[in-house]
């Protein structure tokens, strides 16, 4: 059986769909916030606000091995990892006002950039060494 991956084939559906919300589930075990952060946008943008995000910690084995892991992250850590996640998202989410997007051909002009929230957006997301840990950097400017 073919699994496909949730945003993708959200994305398809927003396109021939206009009344259903769109929920895809991702991980946080094995995913990157700023990769989830992104995904998620774009899908809301493109179904025009009806995308959601099922937040997950993975508990399967093999999923661990995928990732080159010798075994799962433990409940705890799966789930402290999870809410510093989700905070991370959260934050790249609210980086930009929302009407901070002109896109003024006329102008040239894309955005507005003093509704660019440096300090949030410049959080680094770091994945350590053996991938176990997630670490976030702020900086006050890029």
């Amino acid at each position: 059986m073919a699994y496909f991956e949730p945003t993708t084939l959200l994305s398809a559906m927003a396109a021939v769909t206009c009344h259903i919300g769109l929920v895809g589930t991702a991980t946080t075990s094995y995913s990157e916030p700023c990769n989830i952060a992104r995904r998620y946008t774009s899908l809301d943008h493109i179904s025009k606000g009806r995308a959601s995000w099922n937040v997950v910690t993975s508990s399967n084995q093999n999923e661990a091995r995928k990732f080159s892991r010798q075994s799962h992250f433990d409940h705890d850590e799966r789930y402290r990892r999870a809410e510093e996640f989700i905070s991370v998202v959260k934050g790249l989410w609210d980086s930009w006002d929302d009407d901070a997007f002109l896109r003024d051909r006329q102008s040239g002009q894309y955005f507005d950039p003093r509704k660019l929230f440096h300090s949030i957006i410049s959080a680094i997301c770091l994945a350590s060494a053996d991938r176990s840990k997630l670490h976030v950097r702020r900086r006050s400017n890029l």
